[in-house]
């Protein structure tokens, strides 16, 4: 990694895992490398013949290495030389953690026929500071200087901060600015530099080579030989914590499905691991709260309001509907007792995302659920004459006959 030989041999050393994996391949196995695009176009034909070369090469130690260690190897996605330091460092890891595996022979042992204990996420960071791990992936090619402070004009380093402590930092949802503070407590209070230099480290450590290179020593940690059915696994979904700074899967799922803040982000899933309430039920769950009870119980401001009403929307398109002249219905939260069937009118949040209301005679009496909001904002902006009523307790719209 870090030059242009090395990552073409990582390449050419996956061609080859993916075609010894492969069933009745046709073709000789260097055929996709030979066909690369940058082969064919090369004005020099020594340029593809000296490329093929370093390929025959890597073939040779290809074919040398056992079979185990080339899948290995493949499924870290480095360069050949750091894959090869990472599964060492995954034997030492593996061989650690054999001394945590529960007796086969004891009254509550795990049984073989299920699945090995996993560790939590807190565990296995512990284990991985414990053992070094972090410091030894700032060794490799793939993360070596993506986790600096260094003043841009001196050139030197002026801050070191350990990164064991940093990723416990990162991942209990700190705030940048605060973790400036901590990283660096000499520096100049709010400086510029000070919040520049965390997010560059932030950025090309945590949310690159250290997630990248965290999850592929795990995985070799976990599928390494040494270990047996009891032996407990480390937290499989740690790198995904490591590059989004959050510590709970429900903050994880929020963060890739469209929830932009990570503050937000994480003090939702921990509220929600506080509820109870897994992944799988989170949207629903979001959507219960409400646009007010987003802003009171995580102080969401607009911007975030709106990526949560985007994260909690149903999808609908009213408007279709209601040209063809079909009523659209929406269930409603109440206010107060529910009243009779009758007309309604609903009042406009205006610019900032606002819970729109439902009212009759001037007073409210419910709200448009978070979940429909962008369904009921969209018929208010249309510009169309609708004509609103409550049947059977919903929210009914239809197009007034007349602008039709």
């Amino acid at each position: 990694m870090g030059t242009v030989a090395a990552d073409f041999a990582a390449f050419v050393w996956l061609v080859l895992q993916t075609h010894a994996e492969a069933l009745h391949t046709p073709g000789d196995r260097l055929d996709p490398v030979r066909s690369l695009l940058v082969m064919k176009q090369a004005d020099d034909p020594s340029v593809p013949a000296r490329w093929m070369a370093l390929a025959e090469k890597v073939t040779a130690v290809y074919d040398a290495t056992d079979p185990v260690s080339t899948r290995r190897w493949a499924s870290t996605g480095t360069s050949i030389g750091s894959a090869r330091f990472l599964d060492r460092l995954a034997r030492r890891l593996a061989e650690q953690l054999v001394a945590y595996a529960v007796p086969e022979d004891t009254p509550d042992g795990i049984s073989v026929f299920f699945e090995p204990p996993e560790w939590s996420l807190e565990q296995t960071l512990d284990f991985l500071a414990e053992q070094g791990a972090f410091k030894n992936l700032l060794l490799t090619p793939e993360a070596r200087g993506s986790w600096k402070f260094t003043n841009e004009q001196s050139k030197s380093p002026t801050f070191d901060v350990p990164i064991d402590n940093a990723v416990q930092d990162w991942i209990s949802g700190t705030s940048i600015p605060e973790l400036a503070r901590a990283w660096m407590p000499d520096s100049i209070p709010s400086h510029p530099q000070m919040l520049e230099l965390t997010v560059q480290s932030i950025k090309q450590a945590f949310e690159h080579a250290i997630s990248w290179t965290a999850g592929a020593l795990i995985n070799l940690v976990n599928t390494h030989p040494l270990l047996t059915p009891t032996t407990p696994r480390l937290f499989a979904q740690t790198a995904w914590h490591i590059r989004h700074g959050v510590d709970t899967e429900q903050a994880i799922t929020l963060l890739t499905s469209g929830i932009t803040s990570r503050r937000l982000a994480h003090q939702i899933g921990r509220a929600a691991v506080e509820a109870g309430v897994g992944s799988g039920q989170l949207r629903t769950w979001v959507a219960d709260q409400q646009i007010d009870g987003w802003v009171n119980a995580y102080k969401a401001n607009a911007y975030e309001v709106e990526d949560l009403l985007d994260y909690v929307s149903k999808p609908a398109n009213p408007l279709n509907e209601l040209l063809r002249g079909r009523p659209v219905t929406i269930p409603l939260a109440w206010v107060g007792p529910a009243p009779g069937d009758g007309p309604v009118t609903l009042t406009h949040p205006g610019k900032k995302p606002a819970t729109i209301s439902v009212s009759r005679d001037g007073n409210q009496i419910a709200a448009i659920p978070a979940a429909r909001h962008h369904a009921a904002l969209t018929m208010i902006d249309s510009g169309l004459d609708l004509y609103h009523y409550l049947e059977a307790g919903q929210l009914v719209t239809t197009l007034v006959p007349a602008s039709m």
